[in-house]
């Protein structure tokens, strides 16, 4: 009985072994997916939001103006405000995006006289010792550092008499310096999603 053993001990072990190294060699050959199927997950983009507003442009030709803003719901919150602003204004309404890390108040703002938007921008360089050029997708415009806020300026495509006027101003939760504002990615990403139409 014990020479029985001795016998079929090995040959059982050897049998195991060579099970656990098929089952090893069948894992390699086997996609990723297919070991492990609960590790695979798929990165589903948020389900954005889209604010609007508008104004009105010009005088003898006045034209509305819409824009529209995509923002993550759970990031932001949107309002368009008559008064109590994030910063003054003196226009009738604006709108603001409450965010974790910054705040962002979009309103119009007409030119003087004949002016046009490299005109105004030459005037403010003469004011303003902080100024710099930011890009948001198809959104090319400037900045300057105005007290505790950071103000950029866009051109409205196709608008001889309005720019739109955007003041950012960090929340505590932010720990940069204001200055780096505008090169924040996620405040980039989402200026980029404007959009403007007129009617």
């Amino acid at each position: 009985m014990l020479l029985k053993w001795k016998i079929i001990a090995p040959l059982a072990l050897t049998a195991a072994g060579a099970v656990a190294t098929g089952i090893a060699i069948l894992k390699q050959k086997l996609p990723p997916e297919t070991l492990a199927p609960d590790k695979v997950q798929s990165a589903e983009a948020p389900s954005l939001n889209t604010g609007f507003y508008s104004f009105i442009s010009g005088f003898r030709d006045a034209a509305t103006v819409e824009l529209s803003i995509d923002y993550d719901p759970a990031k932001y919150s949107f309002v368009v405000v008559e008064d109590e602003f994030l910063n003054y204004s003196s226009v009738s309404h604006a709108a603001i995006l409450y965010g974790e890390k910054f705040n962002v108040q979009l309103e119009y703002a007409s030119y003087t006289g004949d002016e046009d938007f490299a005109a105004h921008r030459a005037a403010l360089e003469e004011k303003y010792h902080t100024l710099g050029e930011i890009e948001c997708g198809e959104h090319k415009g400037f900045w300057v550092l105005d007290g505790d806020s950071i103000v950029i300026r866009f051109p409205i495509p196709g608008d001889a008499h309005s720019y739109l006027l955007v003041t950012v101003q960090k929340t505590p939760d932010y720990d940069d310096e204001l200055t780096t504002l505008p090169n924040y990615a996620p405040l980039k990403d989402l200026l980029a999603t404007i959009r403007f139409t007129r009617s």
